[in-house]
């Protein structure tokens, strides 16, 4: 059923033309676009002013404002949105992509491979970071759609005929793969990789998580602020972690 909503919020998007690949002329990203009429069809409920800010989603059940990238943008909108109402933050990760070519000059597609980059639950959290202050807040929660996409790069041919100048030109996802939501601090514990020794390091973590050892301290900070992992003491390599009894 999910995955039959969003890919009738992609038709929805694709069929009225709205897209910034290039043949269309919206400005918003077609990814934006999609979320936005997955998880509010009623376009009425589309970009309404609270307060000082306009919100991309303010529907029966809240507030709901998604963010591709850079959540430390909306932390002041988060701010005066609660208040007022439930707020839910979307930030999607691309776990699987397609990078598709397209000529600048001629607009014609010219090949598309399989990017090597891919985005896990983590990078999301790594995100959300900058708004854990907000994690512990009631009404404040937190989605992760898990997508599949297609880049759309454009390209300009330099005088050898070698690719020069490309830059994304959309993003258009193409399946959502699965759904995260995290409603309290406890929900975070799903997070948790398997495998962890029971008094662990921040490698330790980032061995079972498959990410960065950069990314596991940002993810165990945020892990200490949920409760979900305490910290024990702090030795010459770092801190170490022991998960919290409930």
């Amino acid at each position: 059923m999910m995955n039959e909503r969003f890919r009738a919020a992609l038709r929805e998007v694709i069929e009225s033309g709205k897209t910034s690949n290039g043949i269309g002329t919206y400005s918003e990203s077609t990814l934006h676009a999609v979320l936005k009429n997955y998880y509010e069809p009623d376009t009425e409920r589309h970009e309404l002013r609270v307060g000082r800010y306009v919100a991309d989603i303010v529907g029966e059940e809240g507030i709901v404002e998604i963010q591709t990238q850079q959540l430390f943008r909306i932390k002041e909108k988060i701010r005066e949105f609660l208040p007022v109402a439930p707020v839910t933050v979307v930030c999607p990760v691309i776990k699987e992509r397609v990078v598709v070519w397209r000529n600048a000059e001629t607009g014609e597609i010219t090949g598309t491979r399989k990017s090597p980059k891919h985005e896990s639950i983590y990078s999301a959290m790594v995100e959300l970071y900058s708004l854990r202050g907000y994690i512990r807040e009631p009404g404040f929660s937190f989605a992760v759609p898990v997508i599949a996409a297609e880049d759309i790069k454009d390209f300009k041919l330099n005088k050898y005929g070698k690719k020069s100048e490309t830059r994304r030109l959309d993003r258009i996802p193409t399946d959502l793969l699965y759904e995260e939501t995290f409603s309290c601090p406890s929900d975070y514990s799903k997070i948790v990789p398997e495998g962890l020794p029971d008094i662990f390091t921040s490698e330790d973590f980032s061995k079972c998580a498959h990410i960065s050892r950069s990314d596991a301290r940002t993810v165990l900070s945020l892990l200490c602020e949920t409760e979900t992992v305490s910290r024990i003491c702090r030795e010459k390599k770092g801190w170490k972690y022991t998960l919290k009894q409930c």
